[in-house]
């Protein structure tokens, strides 16, 4: 048997393999070790049973993954994800725009699927977008008498947007694979999936204006109930532009170039945690949650008074210099007033630190009796051990300040790291990164922080030890000449670009079956990719259809992952066969939105020209 028909033998193997339900990264490194051992075995070289090449290529495609730059954001973005997914941040944007769209026909249709949009651009995780819905707003819907299989295909539909709309894991995996610009691929991806995120939406309020049976509009009631006695704006200045503004600040970060995918990343990780922890102590603060450090706070100050007012001198301190910089920035934009040319703080070193001691100390000796302090001090008693907490790591901090200032101003030490430079914002950095940073950590539920941080690494390895097994199991199928034999196969076909384009789509279709996209996007697509230049096919256009695509893997029967995931939280009553129903209709508009961007690529093409040109 030949080099090249061992190696179609190899991709025949793996398939069949991954289909009778052997874990896919361990099975590429096994077949690419096994088949790999063959393809280098050179007798005359071998001294012992490990002297073969493949075990240095094993290790040099394990040191790639570990050193590709790109593959850090992917962590980075799924924190983010999971820790907005932990937070309880959806159900409060859910129930707001079920409210605000409740003139619309279908309202909590379309509610759904906003969040869902907006949820899954956050997280990218279709299983924990699906699954949260489905115990969020399906119950909802069902209970607001909508029809069964509507209501599922809503919920299955706008979870799996996420691979599609950046920030999305799956585009930053394929330009991994593709060696490609993950920024143009988030700006052509950007208006395909708003565009399909929209063909759902009018389908859903075109099929309910149709027939009201299948999305009755809401009683008064409900909407009363819903909504309390808060205002529709509060309400959505407190749940949906947060999020909102979350995400577009890390879009526009990495569309303008004002950071690398991995640093907008990192800065969208912070922000959840900050988004957390704000939900966290609002809720504290409205007595819905009652954490340990808060037992007893009515008996007795549980707290060092000392502490309580060092916090609120250092929030109240940090809150004045950067309300400062706010105008320093509004003056330049407003009336061209330059910025100073070293950005620091006003002052002198560790002026910063006085006033904030100045505040503390006023509120100790006096307590609440001048306005002004009673105004900076939190009104609800419960919160007040939070604020002595701040005041203790300042106290913290500012031991840590000392004790830099001794090593590298006492002793020199600045001249044995010629690297590092000597600053004498020592005291005020410690001080107020202490308070805000143990603040953030007591204010946070550290269970929910602690089990994204494991579920972020458990995915993140999954991806990379994919990527060790994909690119072994590539480069020894290339090497016995399995990619030249499928190159010279369709090109003998003499198939045109459209008809090239549509097999493989349709190849994908079928492998979105038993495949999640990541083992599509690392295995299979890269062997069509050293064939699109043949079609003179773009692989930014090509990876944009690919992604839409990829939304069919989990809709359609009977391996629709999306209905699996719904089904396993949704009431018993409701039958997968109605799950599968509910999503045949969306997968009529995904194939739309393909037919469409194929007819008009600029809808993919047109941002990344214009912002990067090109």
């Amino acid at each position: 048997m030949s080099d090249p028909a061992i190696a179609v033998s190899m991709l025949g193997i793996f398939i069949l393999t991954i289909m009778l339900g052997f874990p896919i990264c361990f099975t590429l490194m096994a077949m690419g070790i096994f088949f790999g051992y063959y393809a280098y075995y050179d007798p005359e070289r071998m001294q012992s049973i490990f002297d073969n090449r493949i075990f240095d290529l094993l290790v040099n495609q394990t040191y790639s993954v570990m050193a590709n730059d790109v593959l850090v954001a992917v962590p980075l973005f799924l924190f983010m994800g999971y820790i907005v997914e932990r937070a309880n941040l959806v159900d409060r944007l859910f129930f707001t725009l079920q409210i605000a769209a409740r003139h619309i026909p279908g309202s909590m249709a379309v509610a759904a699927l906003a969040t869902c949009t907006l949820f899954a651009t956050a997280s990218g995780i279709i299983g924990a977008v699906v699954t949260l819905m489905g115990l969020l707003a399906f119950p909802a819907m069902l209970k607001a008498r909508y029809d069964t299989s509507f209501s599922a295909g809503v919920i299955c539909a706008g979870g799996c947007l996420g691979i599609l709309i950046p920030p999305s894991i799956m585009l930053i995996v394929y330009a991994a694979a593709a060696s490609m610009s993950v920024v143009r691929l988030y700006a052509a991806a950007i208006i395909p999936g708003f565009m399909l995120a929209g063909l759902y939406v009018v389908y859903v309020i075109g099929r309910a204006a149709l027939n009201p049976k299948l999305a009755p509009p809401p009683r008064q009631e409900d909407i009363d109930e819903a909504r309390g006695d808060k205002n529709i704006i509060i309400m959505m200045l407190t749940s949906f532009f947060p999020l909102a503004f979350l995400i577009l600040s890390v879009l526009g970060a990495i569309l303008f170039g004002l950071a690398t995918p991995t640093e907008a990343a990192s800065m969208g990780a912070a922000g959840g945690i900050v988004l957390a922890a704000s939900y966290r102590i609002g809720s504290i603060r409205a007595g819905q949650i009652t954490p340990d450090w808060m037992v007893g706070h009515n008996l007795h100050p549980p707290y060092n008074p000392w502490h309580y007012a060092i916090g609120v001198g250092a929030v109240t301190t940090f809150v004045l210099y950067v309300a400062y910089f706010a105008l320093r920035l509004l003056a330049r934009e407003i009336f061209d007033v330059p910025l100073a040319a070293e950005r620091t703080l006003p002052f002198a070193p560790g002026v910063s630190v006085v006033i904030a001691f100045a505040i503390a100390a006023a509120i100790r000796y006096t307590g609440d009796r001048w306005p002004v302090l009673a105004f900076i001090q939190p009104k609800v008693p419960a919160l007040r051990p939070f604020f002595a907490f701040g005041g203790w790591a300042a106290l913290v901090g500012l031991g840590f300040g000392a004790v830099y200032l001794i090593m590298f101003a006492v002793f020199g030490l600045g001249e044995a790291f010629a690297e590092h430079e000597y600053s004498p914002w020592a005291f005020d950095i410690g001080f107020f990164v202490a308070t805000l940073a143990y603040m953030g950590w007591r204010g946070i539920d550290q269970v929910a922080l602690k089990e994204s941080v494991y579920l972020t690494v458990r995915t993140t390895a999954m991806v990379c030890w994919l990527f060790v097994g994909s690119w072994t199991f590539s480069s020894v199928f290339a090497y016995l000449g399995g990619q030249g034999l499928i190159e010279e196969f369709v090109l003998a076909m003499d198939l045109s670009p459209v008809v090239f384009l549509l097999l493989a789509q349709v190849i994908i279709f079928f492998l979105g079956w038993p495949l999640e996209w990541s083992e599509i996007i690392i295995i299979f697509v890269p062997i069509f990719l050293p064939m699109l230049p043949f079609f003179g096919i773009d692989p930014l256009f090509f990876g944009i259809l690919v992604a839409l695509n990829l939304q069919t893997s989990f809709l359609t029967p009977p391996m629709a992952m999306a209905a699996y995931y719904l089904k396993g939280v949704a009431p018993p009553h409701v039958q997968l066969i109605q799950i599968f129903k509910g999503c045949l209709p969306f997968l009529s508009m995904v194939f739309l939105a393909m037919a469409i961007l194929y007819n008009f690529p600029q809808i993919a093409l047109w941002l990344p020209k214009i912002v990067y040109g090109g």
